[in-house]
């Protein structure tokens, strides 16, 4: 808040995300976005979980890793 070009870029990466999911899909590419918010989150743990087989099947999400503060 108080930021508005700062919110409007935020909510550009976000659509982004979401139509590059959608379209690489079928290539068997995945995209999401991580919200890390204002502290050291452990954001990294969640990086390698997507990265792993086991995070495969996830795509398109928006996910905050905030620790509860955003």
């Amino acid at each position: 808040m108080g930021n508005p070009p700062y919110g409007a870029s935020k909510r550009a990466m976000d659509r982004i995300t979401l139509a590059v999911a959608r379209e690489l899909a079928q290539l068997g590419v995945s995209r999401n976005a991580i919200n890390p918010g204002p502290t050291d989150t452990g954001c990294a743990n969640l990086v390698v979980f997507l990265c792993s087989a086991e995070g495969g099947w996830i795509n398109g999400q928006l996910l905050h890793s905030d620790g509860g503060l955003g």
